[in-house]
This record gives structure tokens, sequence and C-alpha cells, in this order.
């Protein structure tokens, strides 16, 4: 919407208007904090921005017009008019019914529209996903386009899904108001009539809403089954034609980036094209699960308890989103928390590209889920991914990790890093502000992890004979003297579990 220099060149519903626009919270972060910002400038009120969050208690919460009113009257003391007119009157406020028989009539009336309207919505998602499943079977042969096809019934199934949540959230809400309406029913000493219609309304209302939600979760079954048959066909075929073009996960270069914020002091996820995978709460139960783990292989290995072979700790498991994903990942973790950084100089070990011993390293698997766990929607989650720590001092597997330099990037405060292997992968860490205007204020993309977990205690286990050994592929990442942040480690995927 146009934000105009002043409240006076508003008038009052083009100024509710943004403040229905504010509470909408359906704006990425930056914009949504703009209006916000904008709001507590012009309002001229005492408490500002406050009206909106810390409304009076005499009053309803989420009424834009009680903030409008509180603005105008304020002016109105003051002698002066807060907003520019009205060119067309604005409508009348609907009457509050006041009879406690109107008040039950009108809530019971709301509801019917309620249902009425969640069926409709239901209808129209239900169109665009039968749509989108019949559009991806003609399958496009570039790989962008199979990947937006991949998407775009991914997106269908999401918005039926929560079409049908939306319209389940009705239940309770019916079976109150008609639990409510045989009380009244029952103890009422007059107008008997009108609460008896009432409750021959809602009665209605939960006989019509019942049969419909069993038509509406069958047809989402249906759906949901067809879906699934060919999103799975489709990711193979995706993962198929990237690898005859070699344009695969372990084949072509890929770029990783993250943010320069909390560099040292934060344990992240690293994924392609800029997206934050995980919330900074994850970030600090990620970093408390490794503190936890290599503290418990810290003391076994001092005290002797250790099991004698090998083991590992689960301190992160997450599972990609959508299919069309490369699934490409790495882990950082600022170095301190493996390793003491005093000591050595690691300057001079990056310059001459040496490779060091590290007591604890992380290294990636897929894993099953736990059957019966999790559901995406109507979809269980059969696998995830997973990211052990193991302990190395007494462990037959290799113990060195390289340690490699960063350079700085084309952009301020921006760093760079490629690593060895065949397949160019490069790190860019870039500062938060130069990352969040390399998005456009007008998209919010989706989390592209879910199910991310880390145990506060993770539990130590044996690594069978039977279970695949761990394939490392990590770094010690040094960045210039001049930056004033510390060395990271960093892991990435094992080339051998990507699909081919």
């Amino acid at each position: 919407m146009e934000l105009k220099a002043s409240l006076k060149e508003y008038t009052a519903s083009e100024f509710q208007t943004l403040v229905d626009k504010i509470w909408a919270v359906d704006l990425p972060k930056q914009e949504h904090d703009r209006l916000i910002n904008h709001f507590d400038r012009i309002a001229g009120h005492p408490k500002g921005a406050d009206l909106l969050f810390y409304p009076d208690d005499r009053f309803e919460w989420n009424d834009a017009y009680l903030v409008v009113h509180h603005v105008q009257t304020w002016h109105q003391k003051q002698g002066v008019a807060a907003f520019k007119p009205e060119a067309i009157p604005p409508a009348p406020r609907p009457s509050v019914p006041t009879s406690p028989v109107a008040r039950n009539l009108a809530q019971v009336q709301a509801i019917a529209a309620d249902v009425s309207a969640s069926e409709q919505a239901i209808q129209a998602a239900f169109d665009i996903y039968a749509q989108a499943i019949q559009q991806s079977q003609i399958v496009p042969l570039p790989i962008p386009a199979q990947e937006s096809s991949i998407s775009v019934l991914e997106q269908a199934q999401h918005a039926a899904l929560m079409a049908v949540n939306r319209f389940e959230f009705h239940k309770m809400r019916i079976e109150f108001a008609r639990a409510s309406a045989q009380s009244n029913l029952s103890f009422a000493r007059s107008e008997q009539a009108q609460w008896q219609s009432i409750a021959h309304q809602i009665n209605e209302t939960s006989d019509r809403y019942t049969a419909s939600l069993v038509a509406i979760n069958q047809r989402h079954r249906v759906l949901h089954d067809e879906a699934e048959v060919l999103l799975k066909s489709l990711q193979e075929q995706l993962i198929r034609a990237r690898t005859l073009e070699g344009a695969g996960p372990a084949q072509a270069a890929h770029i990783v980036t993250a943010s320069t914020d909390f560099l040292a002091r934060r344990c992240d996820v690293l994924l392609e094209n800029g997206s934050a995978p995980l919330f900074a709460s994850q970030q600090v139960d990620l970093k408390n699960a490794i503190h936890s783990a290599v503290a418990e292989f810290t003391w076994r290995n001092n005290s002797g308890e250790s099991a004698g072979g090998r083991e590992r700790a689960a301190v992160l498991q997450f599972e990609f989103s959508s299919r069309a994903d490369t699934q490409v990942y790495g882990v950082s973790v600022p170095l301190i928390e493996l390793v003491p950084l005093e000591g050595r100089d690691w300057h001079t070990l990056a310059a001459t590209r040496a490779e060091i011993e590290v007591p604890f390293r992380l290294y990636s698997a897929v894993v099953p889920a736990k059957p019966g766990t999790m559901f995406k929607g109507l979809r269980e989650v059969q696998t995830l991914s997973q990211v052990y720590l193991t302990s190395t001092p007494k462990s037959p597997v290799a113990d060195r990790v390289r340690v490699r330099a960063a350079r700085r990037g084309l952009q301020p405060h921006s760093f760079v890093l490629t690593v060895d292997d065949a397949g160019p992968l490069t790190i860019h860490w870039t500062a938060p502000g130069l990352q969040d205007a390399s998005i456009s204020p007008a998209v919010v993309e989706p989390r592209r992890l879910g199910f991310v977990y880390s145990s506060p205690l993770p539990i130590l286990e044996s690594i069978t004979p039977e279970a695949e050994g761990p394939s490392f592929d990590d770094y010690i990442v040094v960045f210039p003297a001049d930056s004033g942040i510390d060395p990271l480690y960093v892991m990435f995927r094992s080339r051998h579990e990507y699909p081919v």
C-alpha cells in the first residue's frame, strides 16, 4: 500500500487499512517493521506503536477500528483533526446484538457462514490440486522446468492440506456451540421458540459439517495418494536428468551461502540459494547438542570408560521439505567447540594447506525415521538426514582435517572458500544486510528443512560392524587476520549419499 507523509494525508478508513495490514503479519519482517515504524512516526499519539500491541484493557484485542478511534480522539482533544475527510462517508459499524437470544443466533449464523466459506475454499484448493496433478504428468525436459513442476505440485498439496486443516478447526467450535444451544434450550424460561430455532440451526450445521468432513477427507486422500506416486516418479526422473547432464550434486559446482553474523559463535546449516535454514533457537539447540556430546566423549576418553569400539552421537536431524531440492548441505561449527584455538598458528597452517588432527569430527548419514512418529500432512516421513559427532583419538578412522584459508569476496565484509574435491563446492559468507538485499522483499520462501531436532543430551551409540563407516568431508576455515573472525569447522554431506 502507499505510505503517506503525514497522518492528515490519510482518511480514517485508509489508516485503518494500514493497521489491518500490520496486524495481518503476512509480510517479510523487513517490510513489516517498516510499516510499524511508519505508524509510530505519523500517529502523533503519546503511545505511538504501543497502540498496536499494548491496547487499553477496556477494549477488545485486535480491533483496528479502536486503534483509529484512539488516535482520532487524542487529536480531537488537542483541537485538531486527525484525518483527511472521507470522500464517501464510511458505512456504519454493524450493531452488536445485546440480548442472549440475539447473540447466540448471531454466533450460530456466523458459524454456518464460516463453514460454508471454508467448504468453498477447500473446493477451490482441491481444483488447483487436481489441475497441478494433471499438468505434472507431462514431464518437461529442461531441468529447471522439472524442478518447477515439482514445486508447483508441492505447493498445491500444501495449500489443500491447509484448507482441510482450517475446515477441521470448526469441529470443536460447532460442538461447543451445539452443547451451549442445548443447554440454553433446557434452562430457558422464556423465548422457547427462539431457543428451539437456534438449536435446530446449529444441529443442521453440525450434520452438514460432519457429512462434508467425511467427503472432504475422502477426496483429500485420493488426491494425496495420486500426487505422492507422481512426486516420487518426478523426483526419480529429475535425479536421472541431473546425472545425465552432469548437474548432479556430486558432479556440478554448487554454491552454499551463509551469514557472517554470529559466525564464530553459532552453529548453522549451510544450503544453496541463501535462505536461512535454522531458526536462532535451533542454532542454539545444535550448539548445545555438540557441546554435550563433546563433554561426554571427553569424560569417557579421560576416565577410560570408552566402549573401545567406534561410537557416535546424533547431534542434528532434519528432512528436506521439497523433492526438487538438490539436498546439498553443510554444517558449520565454531572450531573452539571441538578443539582449543590456542597454541597453533592457524594462518600459517592455512597458507601451507596443512592437515591436522582434531579430536572430534562431524559426518552425515541418511537414517530411517521411527515408524508412525513423523507425518507431513498425510505423508509419513520415511527417512531423515542426520549429522553425527564422533571421537577420533582412539578410533581407527582417519583423524586429519584439511585447513584452508577463506579469501575476501567482492562485496564488503564477505568471504569465499572453494573446497578441494572434484565437484567444486564454494561457500560464500556475506553480511546480513547484503543477504537480505539479494532477496526480493515481496518473496517469503517456505522453510527448506522440516523436522529439525537436536537432542539436548545426545546418546552415545556404538557403530556396529554392519553399519557403513563414517565418510568425512570436512575443513577448518581460517579467515583473514584483520577480519577478527575465529576459525570455523565446516562439514559437508558425504557425496556417497546422493542418489544417482
